[in-house]
């Protein structure tokens, strides 16, 4: 077996859980602002939405897995658990490790939504704009595959996809906000009709 796989694994899954972080958010966006209604079909944007969220955690897990069993840098479980743990470039990794707590919180109110309140899902899993930007920062400052053209090509077009689905979810109301303003507008004209 080849001495490094354990270094492959954790950069190649690292790797992956980011492309499925985005896209995951994408498909989210999706759902949520229903910019593809003449064409999308609700249940499977969210079982998409659903298995890509989930691959993440389990791609997360394997980059976790591979650094616990490489042998170049010292990484245990306080290293890979505990923000500012490691002496391997300590603010990227503690970025890494606030990015899994954020991912697992947001898979966890999802699969307990039926038991929160709608509020208290939206906040929690809002946070996974903020989380797919601490993982890309994660990625850059802590990867060692920055300097190679084709990981920047993709952390470019990455970037580029986070960022249309962030300005997409910005400019196109959700459902909930649609039925917002549907209810301010039908109260000021019954307002204008007294």
């Amino acid at each position: 077996m080849n001495q490094h796989i354990w270094w492959y694994l954790a950069r190649s899954s690292g790797v992956v859980a980011l492309v499925l972080l985005v896209l995951s958010l994408v498909w989210g966006v999706l759902l949520a602002t229903r910019a593809l209604r003449h064409i999308d079909r609700p249940a499977w944007l969210l079982d998409v939405h659903k298995w890509l969220a989930g691959t993440a955690i389990v791609m997360t897990c394997l980059h976790m897995f591979g650094l616990l069993l490489d042998g170049y840098i010292d990484f245990g479980f306080t290293e890979l658990l505990v923000p500012g743990a490691s002496a391997y470039r300590p603010l990227a990794v503690a970025l890494g490790i606030l990015s899994f707590y954020v991912l697992l919180a947001i898979q966890v109110t999802s699969s307990m939504r039926r038991h929160l309140s709608r509020r208290a899902w939206r906040r929690v899993h809002l946070l996974s704009y903020g989380l797919v930007w601490s993982a890309a920062i994660h990625a850059g400052m802590a990867g060692t595959d920055t300097v190679n053209r084709a990981y920047r090509s993709l952390a470019l077009v990455l970037t580029m996809v986070a960022v249309t689905a962030t300005m997409l979810r910005i400019v196109t109301p959700g459902r909930s906000e649609r039925a917002h303003a549907s209810r301010a507008e039908t109260s000021s004209a019954r307002s204008a009709d007294r």
